[in-house]
């Protein structure tokens, strides 16, 4: 701004001195009024200074897969609008001046020169990673874009079948395929956002320059860009965005796209979903935590871009982000109203069920297992493709491991759960509430166990701490009472061995780590807090490892900078530099002849454990028992394998160190310790040869160990299937016994209870015969409800009591027990009367009764049996407690049935009427054989002739062993499969085709059983 100043003349001051007192004009007005104008006299400007400090960092990383050279902007959210806010890409102190008529005018002028010279815009790193600073007065909500388009910045693909094809010749094109494969660069129209609070309180997790006075992440991502959504619509809404309304973009944002199993496993991003899931695992990072949450965040990222890439509709990447934001501002995407996001929701979780199903085979690490998952998910892959593919999933995997962001056994379990977390993506209903019990006790609970589990790492790592920092206790005093040449040469050693021990503990990054997961833990907890106040003891105790995990990570910091200069004071203690390469050189080689002593042991190991599972898979032929015994054989020479596997790295650096060093000696031996010097280069050049050629055979042995573990699972899979299988036939007696014995008493008591209200019988006892089965006979009392029936031609007995609830649907409830026998003779007893348990179980408020039950429904009003002969049943339900008191097989246990009726046209129609073609939909229950298990059924019965239209036999402590059969074609056969559903993915093991008299198997291994002992339910077979 040009200052102005008001300069007046001797005579020009006189003049307008005189004017003004004597109140003349120069000039007349019209009616001669004289008016002299005079300009009033200018105060002289204020000047005004404005200082910023810029020290609050603020940093992330872009991930959809990674976004490179991607253009940020950085802006303040509020009031719904986007506004200039001030930022530097370096820490720095801006100080600017101004002048105006007042100093607080000054002071915002400058102020707004200093926003206004902030960078217009910034790029990510070659990792996506991103960074700046912000005045550290500034309190509010930073609104931050990341964009990249076709023709600036880059996306890395993370979608395992591609991201498409490139569209001309392009250098990104690593195979000249043409085809944008998984882990290729591309450029395509992207924009993420996130929205970060600002207060008082800062992260842990993010880092700046020296001077940083507070750090921030805001991880950029897919769910990131939709709670930005959310955030927005509450800042238009005159909302603020603090913790509170982070929180509820988190969770809300999680819960519609990832459904509630999958948002508790990522329950650390519920507090602020921008703290984390900035995974690519086409990169994984050290800095980088896999675990079941972030594995399922990847598995959906990578299926968008999937969907993305493989449309026919012209959908593009942002095109298909733009419906997900729809969805989630709407608040629904699952059973959504909006036709384009209901159709989204219905393709991602076909093609999320495909990917997770993936990444299970990428995480064995078997590269078989991966080319055959790929091939289920994509026939069309050329077998180049295939292996180009799989090995590149390989190296992935492999890299997420040997980054530390994760373990061999650690991502095998990710991945199992994260793919049972997808299987139901979105949510439903009273499912989308944020405060639902349910979900806010799981997650609590799923936080807690996260908290305790960091709780244990705290104290391992602090031991480990305090043991090393015992150690360097010793260095100092070494080092203290050093004199001679020899304890000198014993100070070095000692520090030089303490500097190495803290390195192949990973100390460091270790600690690093778990201050970044305190912190999620912690902003989590505070966000439970919101919805229950059960969450205070998890705030406090998180806040209390926050604390502890920051003074750990100062102290491991400071001791390895004081290991470090030990070091280097001991090598400055020894006066000749030879001597001190000599004792540096010496205890290299002495760690890398441990190394070589401990990879050869466990190496050989290994093989011994490889050999013998060989060995035992070959003899063990089909027998189930001898085959476990070579898959625990198997599991647990991958189990050493990846043990020592995790080792290769440090091995490696021990024995590459020794050789380095001894080069180093060599170069300044004298010619005194010239010969010692290179023979110690000859010994550490032979360790070096000996590990690294090990090393290498033993990573090239890896697939066929884990081939070998492949093979023998499917192998006792499909024993234990064959096994399985082969216990249905007990099964099945009980199954057609119990319920034809159940079934043939419901109907005669039907028949009667029928008969009762047809007949409109006086108060008082009545005796009868069932009209339908002449050789039972009832007593019935109209004031006790009170029916007894006796068969008279056989040791059949049935004692029942009913009860009538009125109704626009009235219920005819009945308890009973009773003796029976089945066709084949079988004793039945179904036990258990009580009429007040069966009342609760009628009106729902029990799910299953303790006693056996029967409930006619009624269509109308009825206050005693007998009214209702003026009304139609719709339906009936019986529960009963049955046991097999004799007979070839025993039982004890539940059957459940719903019988319906229709007519030939499938229109519903009342039961007990003629023509009617019965449904039955039957759950039976219990142990047989020390066997338990649940058979579900759907019968028909059409003159008389009963059709099994579905059988699912679940043995309940079995391998998950799982027979499943149903009508495909109404005219054809029951066909279905055998599948083992235990704490992995479900494997199928067989296919099953309905035969005359039973059921033919298919099973994996080729073989085909046919089983003609298994009826279930006396059902017409083919």
């Amino acid at each position: 701004m040009v200052n102005k100043k008001i300069y007046l003349t001797p005579i020009s001051a006189s003049i307008a001195f005189s004017l003004g007192l004597s109140g003349c004009s120069l000039f007349e007005s019209e009616d001669s009024t004289t008016v002299v104008p005079v300009d009033p006299v200018q105060p002289a400007d204020v000047e005004g200074t404005a200082s910023v400090d810029f020290n609050v960092f603020v940093s992330g990383k872009a991930v959809k897969g990674t976004l490179r050279g991607a253009e940020l902007v950085v802006k303040e959210l509020k009031g719904g609008e986007l506004v200039d806010v001030a930022y530097r890409s370096n820490l720095e102190t801006v100080e600017k001046k101004a002048t105006a008529a007042s100093e607080a005018e000054a002071v915002a002028q400058a102020k707004s020169q200093i926003v206004s010279e902030s960078p217009a815009s910034l790029v990510t790193a070659d990792d996506g990673t991103y960074g700046f600073y912000i005045d550290q007065q500034f309190s509010g909500a930073l609104y931050i874009t990341i964009k990249t388009t076709k023709s600036s910045g880059f996306i890395k693909c993370d979608a395992l079948l591609g991201c498409g094809d490139f569209t001309a010749a392009n250098e990104n094109d690593v195979n000249s395929n043409s085809k944008v494969d998984f882990n290729e660069w591309y450029q395509d129209d992207l924009t993420l956002n996130v929205v970060k609070e600002i207060t008082a309180q800062a992260s842990r997790q993010a880092r700046g320059a020296e001077g940083t006075t507070k750090a921030y992440t805001a991880n950029a991502t897919i769910f990131t860009t939709l709670a930005s959504e959310l955030l927005q619509k509450v800042s238009e809404d005159g909302g603020a965005i603090d913790s509170d309304s982070v929180s509820n973009a988190s969770l809300s944002t999680l819960l519609l796209l990832m459904g509630p199993e999958a948002t508790k496993d990522a329950v650390l991003l519920t507090g602020d979903i921008s703290l984390g899931g900035a995974v690519d695992f086409t990169n994984v990072t050290a800095e980088d935590t896999i675990d079941a949450g972030t594995l399922a965040l990847i598995n959906v990222a990578s299926t968008i871009q999937n969907i993305a890439s493989s449309s026919n509709d012209g959908s593009s990447l942002e095109s298909v982000l733009t419906t997900l934001k729809q969805g989630v501002s709407d608040g629904s995407l699952k059973d959504s109203n909006n036709e384009a996001v209901a159709a989204l929701a219905t393709t991602l979780q076909e093609e999320v069920n495909k990917t997770a199903t993936v990444f299970v085979a990428i995480a064995s690490g078997d590269v078989e297992a991966i080319k055959a998952a790929l091939k289920e998910v994509a026939p069309d892959l050329s077998d180049d493709a295939l292996n180009e593919l799989a090995e590149k999933a390989k190296d992935a995997r492999d890299q997420a491991i040997e980054s530390g962001a994760t373990d061999e056994d650690a991502l095998e379990d990710a991945a199992e759960d994260s793919k049972k977390a997808v299987e139901d993506l979105g949510c439903q209903g009273d499912e989308c509430n944020t405060d639902d019990t349910t979900l806010i006790n799981d997650s609590l609970a799923e936080l807690q166990t996260t908290l305790t589990q960091a709780q244990e790492q705290f104290t391992a790592l602090n031991q480990s701490y305090t043991e090393q920092n015992t150690v360097l206790g010793t260095v100092v005093s070494l080092g203290e009472s050093a004199e001679s040449q020899e304890q000198k040469e014993a100070y070095l050693k000692a520090a030089d061995d303490l500097v190495a021990a803290l390195a192949s503990l990973n100390l460091q990054q270790n600690v690093t780590a778990l201050v970044s997961q305190a912190g999620q833990i912690l902003t989590s907890a505070q966000g439970l807090l919101t919805l229950t106040q059960d969450a205070q003891g998890a705030v406090t105790n998180s806040q209390a490892l926050v604390t502890s995990s920051d003074t750990l990570n100062t102290n491991v910091a400071a001791l390895i900078t004081a290991a470090n200069g030990e070091r280097e004071k001991a090598i400055a203690a020894i006066d000749d530099a030879a001597n001190a390469a000599k004792v540096l050189a010496e205890a290299a080689l002495e760690r890398a002849k441990a190394s070589e002593q401990t990879f050869n042991t466990s190496n050989a190991e290994v093989s011994a454990l490889f050999a013998e599972a060989t060995s035992q898979f070959a003899a063990a032929g089909s027998n189930l028992a001898a085959l476990e015994t070579a898959l625990a054989t198997a599991e647990n020479a991958v189990e050493k394998f990846n043990a020592l596997n995790a080792l290769t790295d440090g091995f490696l650096t021990d024995v590459n160190t020794a050789k380095t060093r001894a080069d180093e000696y060599v170069a300044v031996a004298t010619d005194a310790l010239k010969e010692g010097a290179e023979q110690l280069l000859a010994d550490a050049t032979l360790v070096q040869t000996n590990v690294t050629n090990g090393i290498n055979n033993f990573k090239a042995s890896e697939q066929g160990i884990r081939s070998l573990r492949t093979n023998i699972t499917s192998a006792v899979d499909t024993a234990r299937g064959k096994s399985g299988t082969e216990k249905l036939t007990s099964i099945a007696f009980v199954t057609k016994e119990g319920a034809d014995a159940v079934f043939n008493a419901g109907e005669v008591v039907y028949d009667v209870v029928r008969d009762i209200w047809d007949q409109n019988l006086d108060s008082g006892s009545h005796n009868g015969t069932a009209p339908n089965y002449p050789e039972w006979t009832y007593r019935y009392n109209t004031e006790t409800y009170e029916v007894e029936l006796t068969n008279t031609q056989g040791d059949e007995h049935i004692l029942a009591n009913a009860q009538v609830n009125s109704g626009a649907t009235s219920k005819i409830i009945l308890t009973w027990t009773g003796t029976l026998k089945s066709t084949e003779g079988q004793t039945v007893q179904v036990k258990s009367s009580d009429l007040a348990e069966c009342e609760r179980w009628a009106l729902d408020v029990v799910a299953q009764p303790n006693a056996s039950c029967s409930v006619i429904f009624v269509d109308g009003s009825i206050t005693t049996i007998e009214d209702a002969r003026n009304f139609d049943a719709s339906k009936a339900q019986t529960f009963n407690i049955v046991e097999f008191v004799d007979g070839q097989y025993g039982f004890d246990g539940t059957l459940y049935s719903e019988l319906t009726s229709t007519d030939s046209a499938g229109n519903s129609i009342p039961l007990f009427v003629n023509d009617a073609i019965e449904h039955a939909s039957i759950v039976v229950s219990g142990t047989t054989e020390g066997l338990l298990f649940t058979a579900d059924f759907a019968l028909k019965n059409e003159d008389n002739n009963d059709d099994l239209g579905l059988a699912k036999i679940m043995l309940n402590e079995f391998n998950g062993y799982v027979f499943n059969v149903d009508l495909v074609d109404t005219d054809g056969p029951l066909l279905g499969d055998v599948t083992l559903y235990n704490d992995t993915t479900p494997v199928k093991v067989g296919d099953v085709i309905e035969i005359t008299n039973g059921f033919r198997v298919t099973y994996n291994d080729g073989s085909v059983i046919d089983y003609t002992d298994i009826d279930f339910l006396g059902q017409n077979t083919n």
